[in-house]
């Protein structure tokens, strides 16, 4: 069977059971701030099992997970990926252990025809009831009933001695038996033994406690079942290959890469560990950048950039030392699409990212690998010992955070003077700067924490949104949290969603009002916060509710005109253009994109008038609910990334665009007045970000931009004419140069020439100081008087002079300054200063001449 048949006949088979057959998630797990990455079947029905929100109790999905625990031995093994698929059934308070096995043993023996001479199964020592459904009901054969402990055969593991509290329980695995001519050979081997020739290649998980503090497991009033099959493994199983990356996905992949490196290195174990990585790395990368994941120095953009380098390195050892890995996107998108379309229709600017990552990280390289090198020379030199060790890991902490060159290649050109690296400092020191750079953006309420999201969760309540055709509305007040927020049971209000801001207004009763700020979304419940106005809302109470529509209309707009935007800029720019985030409030939007260079100005005038005339053109604006196939059909964008549920809002205008949104929008597109771009920069590797405002907004920064225009050009005429003038005021003065010579003082053989120059600046008597050198053997200082008063001047002595004398004029000038009040500095040749105070120009020629006299 195919990896794709696998997949295919594993949904029908539980649909056919009655589940609800759901699409992966986002690698990106939505609302859930405690994972980096989805990492397995069960995290987006997390709500479901903790019995909330269950609109069906029977659930099979295909989930694509992201795991980099096991990063060290992906590609030595047989099994360890990055990336992989979890084929997964689950059960919220249905059914348990019985149809759980049930199914489990029908589909492994029915419908993928396994033998059942090569399945064993283990289940929990402790648990008699999972036992004793494989014996008596399976009819599995005792002898390969496998009993473990809990750190084999507990969720999580070793959950009824160390914990952590909360939902857990006893789990069964499947195993298949490769046969005696794999592994140790010994005639008593079993799944206890690890030498490869069982696998494991199903987990059914049965949440039936509630761990207490004192380690007491409390039976769950509901039970649920949480199983887990990596369809790689199963595939290899099925295809009767030994590792998962010989299976039919993984060859295409693995055939492009080997066919990169033609001849130039032997097909070692070494060589298929590398390219195995690179298969593994590459899927990863294309899946986590479709997901909008693009490479950076921070968490989730972090994985994304060190899989890349790690892929890159292990290249450079089977001899690729060109960028090619994004000449691979298109052979994961190939392989992948019949499940995964959106890779195949969004190929050309993931690969475009890849691409640019690479020639960014071979260009780090380039540059330092002889500055590292070098700073490792000099450290070994030194220091020693444990000295060495703390200096090079600071120093290879210090080139990955500010040059983006990873530990190891720092490690192996600390190897080559005999200085260890202390990894685990390494990774606390990143863990630090990761943390300083949090805290700079941490927001500090509780309102935005995950610990509010939960407790409002937790409460199970429902909010109706009325707000598509509602701006008043009369609301039961089902709850008043401690900080004074409020849930209700209907509301106009949006809550904060899909990167549109909340909605302001009041909230009335009998015994108070509150002026509502903000309104967030927390699953199906919308938060209303703001401040109290006047006494206090009590649960209970019945409410007036009204939001303030001016504030609605300027988001409004905001929103729709996103949406022409990005219609524009795929026009422009083309259909590589995607959201990968956006923010729409009262003052302005904010809109992040796919594209891999800056926008020229006439790109961004281009795309202004675009959405400038599907404005003038007054084109209705559509919402309506449909079918998720249907929409799709029609040709809706739908965020990369996001799920959508069977029906979907789609927002048309036009033939202009048609998006999936549950936002709000203006009725018509004339309502947005006019529409005008005030920024576009980069936010991250093959992403730019758009700013822009609308309607009076637009007007009134158009305005504000005009003024700033006029000014800047009056400050650039005013410099313009001072500086005119300053030339012909320079030309006049040196007309007088040779009097100033002539003028100068003979001190110990050497000319001294003081000038006080009227109606000037540092420019000025800088020209004049230089033109004096350049025509007389002399020391000169040369002083700037305007109205009268002094405050600042120059010092510039001739070469000669200099090297007969000994002279500095940095230094002279401090001596000069020093005594006049001031301060100066300067080269060996010229120098300049000033003073706080400003000085009478009768004492400064005088106490100068004084201090250049003791000086010769």
């Amino acid at each position: 069977m195919t990896t794709n048949g696998i997949r295919q006949t594993y949904l029908d088979f539980f649909k056919s059971k009655g589940h609800e057959a759901v699409q992966s998630d986002s690698l990106v797990p939505k609302d859930d701030p405690t994972l980096l990455f989805t990492g397995a079947g069960m995290n987006q029905f997390k709500e479901k099992f903790l019995g909330r929100n269950i609109t069906y109790k029977r659930a099979v999905s295909s989930q694509k997970c992201l795991r980099t625990g096991d990063l060290e031995n992906v590609g030595r093994t047989s099994s360890h990926h990055t990336f992989f698929e979890m084929l997964g059934n689950f059960s919220f308070g249905g059914y348990f252990k019985k149809e759980a096995i049930q199914w489990a043993w029908e589909f492994m023996t029915y419908s993928l025809k396994l033998k059942a001479d090569r399945l064993w199964v283990s289940v929990y020592k402790d648990d008699e009831e999972a036992y004793n459904i494989w014996k008596d009901v399976v009819k599995f054969p005792v002898e390969k009933i496998m009993k473990f402990g809990e750190k084999e055969n507990f969720w999580p593991s070793e959950a009824p001695s160390k914990g952590p509290c909360g939902p857990c329980g006893p789990c069964s695995e499947i195993f298949y038996d490769y046969g005696k001519d794999v592994g140790c050979g010994k005639p008593d081997c079993t799944p206890e033994c690890d030498c490869g020739r069982f696998v494991e290649v199903w987990n059914l998980v049965f949440t039936q406690f509630d761990r207490q503090p004192d380690g007491n497991l409390k039976p769950l009033p509901n039970k649920n079942i949480d199983t887990g099959m990596g369809l790689e493994r199963i595939a290899a199983v099925m295809q009767g290959v030994k590792t998962n990356f010989e299976i039919d996905i993984f060859v295409p992949i693995i055939g492009a890469i080997e066919g990169e490196t033609g001849h130039k290195v032997t097909r070692s174990q070494g060589y298929k560990s590398c390219v195995n990585a690179i298969a593994d790395h590459i899927r990863a990368v294309t899946f986590c950048i479709a997901d909008g994941v693009m490479p950076s120095n921070e968490e989730r953009g972090y994985v994304v950039r060190k899989l890349i380098r790690r892929a890159m390195s292990h290249a450079q050892d089977i001899g690729i030392n060109e960028p090619f890995l994004y000449k691979l996107v298109s052979v994961v998108a190939d392989v992948m699409k019949p499940q995964y379309p959106e890779i195949m229709e969004r190929r050309d600017d993931i690969a475009q990212v890849v691409k640019r990552e690479e020639g960014n990280y071979l260009n780090v390289l380039k540059n330092q690998l002889p500055i590292v090198d070098e700073a490792y020379k000099k450290i070994a030199n030194e220091k020693k010992g444990l000295e060495a060790v703390i200096s090079g890991t600071n120093s290879a902490f210090v080139f990955s955070d500010t040059f983006g060159v990873p530990f190891e290649v720092s490690a192996a050109s600390a190897a080559k003077y005999e200085i260890p690296l202390d990894k685990k400092r390494f990774e606390i020191l990143q863990e630090e700067q990761r943390e300083k750079s949090r805290s700079k953006t941490k927001i500090k309420s509780e309102i935005f924490s995950e610990t509010f999201a939960k407790k409002v969760e937790a409460l199970g309540l429902n909010t109706e949104f009325l707000g598509y055709e509602k701006a008043h509305a009369e609301a039961l007040v089902l709850a008043v949290l401690e900080n004074g927020e409020i849930i209700l049971d209907k509301t106009p209000f949006y809550g904060e969603s899909g990167g549109q801001a909340g909605d302001w207004g009041k909230i009335e009763t009998k015994s108070g009002v509150l002026e509502v700020e903000d309104a967030k979304r927390f699953g199906q419940t919308i938060v209303h916060i703001g401040k109290v106005l006047r006494g206090k809302i009590e649960k209970g109470e019945k409410a007036k509710v009204s939001i303030d529509e001016d504030v609605r209309r300027k988001i409004m707009r905001n929103h729709t005109a996103t949406h022409l935007l990005q219609a524009a800029l795929r026009k422009v720019l083309g259909v590589h253009v995607h959201q990968t985030g956006s923010l729409v409030d009262q003052d302005h939007l904010r809109f992040d994109f796919t594209h891999i260079k800056k926008m020229d100005p006439r790109e961004i005038a281009h795309v202004e008038e675009i959405v400038n005339e599907a404005i003038k053109k007054a084109i209705s604006v559509d919402k309506e609910i449909k079918g998720l196939a249907d929409a799709k059909k029609e040709g809706a964008v739908a965020l990369f990334g996001e799920k959508y549920g069977d029906k979907v809002r789609v927002v048309s205008i036009g033939d202009v665009s048609k998006e999936l949104c549950g936002g709000t929008h203006v009725d018509n597109t004339k309502d947005i007045i006019y529409f005008r771009i005030t920024s576009e920069s980069s936010i991250a590797s093959g992403i730019r970000r758009i700013e822009a405002m609308t309607a009076e907004a637009a007007s009134e920064w158009v305005k504000k931009q005009a003024e700033k225009e006029l000014k800047r050009s009056e400050s650039e005429t005013k410099k313009e004419e001072e500086k005119k003038a300053s030339a012909v005021r320079i030309r006049e003065e040196i007309e007088k140069i040779d009097s100033y010579i002539a003028n100068g003082k003979i001190i110990n053989n050497t000319k001294v020439i003081a000038e006080i120059i009227k109606n000037a600046d540092m420019a000025i008597v800088s020209a004049i100081a230089d033109k004096i050198k350049g025509k007389s053997s002399s020391i000169a200082v040369i002083f700037a008087e305007r109205d009268g008063m002094i405050a600042s001047f120059v010092v510039s002595i001739s070469d000669d002079i200099i090297k007969s004398k000994n002279l500095h004029a940095g230094k002279l000038g401090s001596e000069v300054a020093k005594n006049l009040g001031g301060s100066a500095g300067g080269k060996i040749d010229f120098a300049q200063g000033g003073f706080k105070n400003l000085l009478h120009k009768d004492i400064t020629l005088e106490k100068t001449l004084e201090t250049i006299i003791k000086k010769l």
